[in-house]
């Protein structure tokens, strides 16, 4: 029988022993890279749920709105004592969803920009944009339940945007004359914008024209936007 050499033996054995290592390597790597993507995934898949969970919660809460009015609406008929508080539910319940039209007291503003500033200048479509702005933002702190620009009702989402030169709001485009309208206290919103110093001071200050008017029956559209 042959017998092996001793070096020979030790380098099959050394060959081996790398061999071994280089694959425990490299399913290690393989373990660790798969691992990585397992965390990964499962992060996306957390996210995704918790997205999905909030979505679902602001459908369900829109529900419960449309139910609540629906509710009220078809007991309003009713022919009591309560049927002030249920007009007032109706009310409140409809502006919040913007799915309705509505009407109350209120104010209608009719705005007028000056071709030139004080100054000179011509006036532009950023200068409107931002008295727009300005405007609705002021009805809006003076308690407004319920505001529309050229009859486009502005909802908690809305903004008023230049896009190219075009005055936008929520993708539709608007030109003068403006007219923007408000459901609320008229006194507390009349006030407010009259005010020395206030918006409607500035923005005629810039030789403007906006003719303030109080009514009993403002009405507002509902939203455009509804899916």
């Amino acid at each position: 029988m042959k017998k092996f050499s001793k070096p020979l033996i030790l380098a099959v054995i050394f060959f081996l022993l790398s061999f071994a290592i280089t694959v425990q390597v490299r399913l290690t790597n393989n373990s660790e890279s798969e691992a990585s993507r397992d965390k990964v995934s499962s992060e996306l898949k957390d996210k995704i749920f918790e997205l999905s969970n909030s979505n679902e919660k602001l459908k369900k809460q829109l529900d419960v709105t449309e139910k609540n009015l629906d509710s009220v609406r078809s007991n309003a008929s009713n022919d009591d004592a309560s049927n002030k508080e249920k007009s007032e539910l109706i009310k409140k319940y409809s502006i919040i969803d913007c799915e309705t039209d509505v009407k109350g007291a209120g104010i209608i503003i009719r705005y007028f920009p000056n071709e030139k500033n004080a100054d000179g200048y011509t006036v532009g479509n950023s200068d409107i944009t931002k008295d727009l702005v300005d405007i609705v933002n002021e009805l809006k702190n003076a308690g407004a339940e319920a505001i529309s620009v050229n009859d486009i009702r502005m909802t908690n989402m809305s903004s008023i945007e230049m896009e190219k030169n075009n005055i936008v709001i929520d993708e539709n485009k608007i030109a003068k004359p403006y007219v923007i309208k408000s459901i609320g206290n008229s006194e507390t919103m009349n006030s407010s914008l009259i005010r020395p110093g206030g918006t409607i001071e500035v923005i005629k200050n810039s030789n403007a024209k906006i003719e303030l008017a109080i009514s009993k029956e403002v009405k507002i559209p509902k939203t455009m936007n509804i899916q």
